[in-house]
């Protein structure tokens, strides 16, 4: 590692049981069969459709997601993204460990990227970051983060 270059990877998978699908499944085909029997047939298609495109991105998603910081820009997977382009970074804790860094996007649809930085020294992170971009104060994660935890989504 150089002076101003840090790389990591992190574990995206969700780890989630064949007890946790089948109840997803059987929570889209009920709300789906409801939809037919009260004639939405657009809300059951797209409930359908959803669950669909969400099973797909989640078998077709990298296991491991690397991450390399360095003074030009930010590289995480295969796309980079260059200071300028981040408003700022926020350390998000978890049970008083650091869990997630976050970067505020300057973008109009995606505004958030987490990336997990459990394990990881989150002083030379910061360190490197706070040369380029604001760092805004560290927070624990809030109710709705806490529930899609919870959930493995």
């Amino acid at each position: 590692m150089s002076n101003n270059n840090y790389s990591w990877k992190f574990d995206d998978s969700k780890n989630r049981s064949t007890s946790w699908y089948i109840i997803a499944l059987a929570f889209v085909l009920w709300i789906s069969i409801w939809g037919f029997f009260t004639k939405q047939y657009w809300m059951s298609f797209i409930f359908l459709l959803i669950a669909w495109l969400f099973y797909f991105t989640e078998n077709n998603s990298p296991k491991y997601i690397w991450v390399n910081i360095n003074e030009s820009w930010i590289k995480i997977a295969e796309t980079f993204y260059n200071y300028n382009s981040i408003n700022y970074y926020q350390f998000i804790n978890k049970d008083n460990k650091t869990y997630i860094l976050r970067f505020n996007l300057n973008n109009r649809g995606l505004k958030y990227i987490d990336v997990k930085v459990e394990n990881m020294n989150e002083n030379e992170i910061r360190e490197i970051l706070s040369s380029y971009i604001e760092e805004e104060d560290e927070r624990e994660l809030n109710l709705s983060e806490k529930f899609i935890y919870l959930l493995k989504l």
